[in-house]
């Protein structure tokens, strides 16, 4: 029995071994079995491997990347730059103290900083801008916010602004605005906050998705922006014109202002308003033409140069100042109108001055030094002369502009809404000024009394020493310019002394011409009460009233006239605003009535006629 087992055992492996497909021993049988599973890795991946990657790489890099983005590039300028141009509001513009307001009231816009680093790192931003230099703005659209994100692009002085307001428009986002009034330079002026240090480090946003073909279009263009980004001056110009006979001027004004306004005197002048800039392509001049873009300022001409680099010109430039500074500066114009004369209506001026008078508009010594310490301060105005400063110092703070310069800088000063205090030695100057201020358009101007600087000094009020540090350019105010001249007239043409009489010589001035005529500007109340100056030419015209009884002013320009009140101030305003109408030999009786009274001089009971 067991013979037969063992045979039938050898019978069996044999066959084994067969179904295996091999003859070998039997120790080597497992090792057989176990490599194939260790080897089954590689023959699984390599081919899946070859099969997975090669042709994703082909299909990846051919069909989307260039013959697309050609074909459909001219025709997405087209419908781009029509969409931006078909809504725009103010030519996409904001102003200084508009942004402030914005930032203030927790509003702010995405702010787009579109200077080189190193202006940044010279001269500070605006807090919270993000700077990408001018010609990486396509490059880096990632940084960007949402299209429909407020952004207020800015730069040095508000050129390259507009060029970057216009690319932005072009690839899609649809509120962009540039900041004018100087940009950051403006800013700057205008003594806004703005943040120095280290630039903050870009952040992705990832926010838009502009067409690839727009954002490309873009960059070439961005990269190419010549130096000096396109501007011609005035003077250049004017050279070229008469040197360069293919040169091509591009008015886009629009046809009104064109007719109304003129244009610039040159051999080629094509006009294209900005608005139809698009529609009007066929009257494009060739790509290889000298052009210069012109409109009234130099933003819309900005934004059309900017638009035909975009399309591939080359030879683009936009004037500088636009057709405004082209008349002004006196270059060769067609049809330019002759300018009208400037017209102020004074007593409009006046009438509102006296009007909102609130305690005859001074201040007092105290009530100054209380208000220099709250945020903001008013604006100190310092209207001595510098060698007055120079010998015995200034209110810290102070603006100083001599009187007869005031109305010279108002530049200097600030909005008309800003409080504004102004001091003299003694209190007479700052009233001449005061007056001149409130009639050029300032709302709120006081005259600091109390002895002004003297009586600053004897109180024991601070004072800084030597002159005030220059005066920084505002630009916040834009008076009419006809009521300026007419203020810089006045304020020129102040006498020595300032127009003050004291009661001595006016008493002798009194028995010695008998021409002299003497004005009480006192209410009637106070008139009836206190008695007057004894005069055969003895007028009352309450200061209130001044204006509205100007029938009653004397009728000879260059009449002798004595203004007087109760104690100086009111008849030195009548006094200016006199000066101010043409009345050349008007003074105010310093130290007013009361003086007169303190003095022993006569008074004479007033009858009422």
């Amino acid at each position: 029995m067991k013979k037969i087992s063992l045979v039938l055992l050898f019978v069996i492996l044999g066959l084994m071994l067969v179904a295996c497909g091999g003859g070998g021993t039997p120790a080597a049988e497992p090792a057989v079995q176990e490599e194939p599973a260790v080897v089954e890795e590689p023959v699984v991946e390599e081919p899946a491997e070859a099969v997975v990657e090669e042709p994703a790489e082909e299909v990846v890099e051919e069909p989307a990347a260039e013959e697309p983005v050609e074909e459909m590039a001219e025709a997405d300028l087209d419908g781009a730059f029509s969409t931006f141009l078909g809504s725009m509001e103010a030519y996409n513009t904001i102003g200084i103290e508009a942004l402030n307001e914005m930032i203030v009231e927790g509003n702010a816009p995405f702010l787009l900083d579109v200077r080189e680093p190193s202006e940044l790192e010279e001269k500070g931003w605006i807090e919270g801008a993000v700077n990408i230099p001018l010609r990486q703005v396509a490059d880096n659209v990632a940084y960007l916010p949402s299209f429909d994100t407020p952004i207020v692009s800015y730069c040095g002085s508000g050129w390259r602004c507009t060029i970057a307001l216009t690319a932005l428009e072009a690839m899609g986002w649809e509120n962009v605005l540039g900041l004018k009034g100087g940009s950051f330079g403006g800013w700057l002026e205008a003594g806004y906050p703005i943040a120095e240090g280290d630039i903050p480090a870009l952040v992705e946003l990832n926010a838009a998705e502009p067409d690839p073909a727009i954002v490309l279009a873009m960059q070439e263009m961005l990269h190419n922006v010549p130096d000096g980004f396109g501007g011609i001056s005035n003077e250049d110009l004017n050279t070229e014109i008469g040197e360069n006979p293919d040169l091509i001027l591009v008015d886009v004004r629009t046809p009104g202002e064109v007719e109304s306004k003129g244009y610039i005197d040159a051999p080629n002048v094509v006009f294209v308003p900005l608005e139809e800039m698009i529609a009007m392509k066929d009257q494009w001049p060739a790509m290889d033409a000298q052009i210069v873009t012109y409109c009234g300022s130099g933003h819309r001409s900005t934004i059309a140069m900017t638009i035909l680099w975009s399309y591939g010109y080359t030879n683009v430039r936009s004037l500088k100042g636009g057709f405004g500074d082209w008349v002004t500066g006196g270059f060769p114009g067609v049809n330019v109108p002759e300018p009208e004369p400037a017209t102020f209506d004074m007593d409009a001026a006046f009438n509102t001055f006296l009007a909102d008078m609130e305690g005859y508009n001074t201040i007092g010594l105290e009530d100054l030094n209380l208000l220099l310490a709250e945020d903001p301060p008013p604006f100190v105005l310092d209207v001595r002369e510098a060698s007055e400063l120079e010998e015995n110092g200034h209110i810290e703070g102070a603006v100083n502009i001599p009187l007869r310069e005031v109305a010279d800088h108002i530049e200097w000063l600030p909005s008309f809404d800003t409080p504004i205090v102004s001091y003299c030695g003694s209190g007479w100057r700052c009233t001449i000024a005061l007056v001149a201020l409130e009639a050029m358009g300032w709302e709120d101007v006081r005259g600091l009394k109390g002895g002004s600087f003297g009586g600053w000094v004897e109180a024991g009020y601070p004072v800084a020493e030597g002159l005030a540090p220059e005066p920084m350019v505002l630009n916040a105010a834009e008076p009419d310019p006809a009521a300026v001249a007419a203020m810089q007239e006045m304020l020129h043409n102040v006498p020595d002394g300032f127009g003050g009489i004291s009661v001595d010589d006016l008493f002798l001035a009194i028995g010695e011409n008998p021409d002299l005529i003497l004005i009480d500007v006192r209410t009637v109340a106070e008139v009836e009460e206190k008695g007057v100056i004894e005069s055969e030419n003895w007028l009352n015209i309450p200061l209130e009233e001044f204006v509205n009884m100007k029938d009653e002013w004397p009728a000879e320009m260059d009449a002798p006239i004595v203004v007087y009140c109760g104690s100086g101030h009111r008849s030195t305003i009548a006094m200016t605003i006199l000066w101010s109408y043409g009345y050349t030999d008007v003074k105010s009786m310093k130290g007013g009535f009361a003086a007169w009274v303190e003095a022993g001089y006569p008074v004479a009971e007033f009858v009422a006629q």
